[in-house]
């Protein structure tokens, strides 16, 4: 808006966004990273520790 023009109204919208998930009982809830960073919104949702992959040495005889 050129500086010798005075707004009489100004309008403003605010959109608010909402979404729910409901995670799996492997998934450790409590221990939820988010971030924010130029618009895009992050999850990071670390699977429990008893579910995670495991390497098991095999001996042979």
């Amino acid at each position: 808006m050129p500086s010798e023009m005075e707004a009489l109204y100004a309008d403003l919208r605010t959109t608010r966004f909402r979404r729910s998930f409901t995670l799996s009982r492997e998934l450790q809830a409590d221990q939820i990273d988010a971030q924010m960073q130029d618009g895009i919104l992050t999850l990071k949702v670390p699977k429990r520790a008893e579910l995670k992959p495991r390497k098991i040495q095999v001996n042979v005889g």
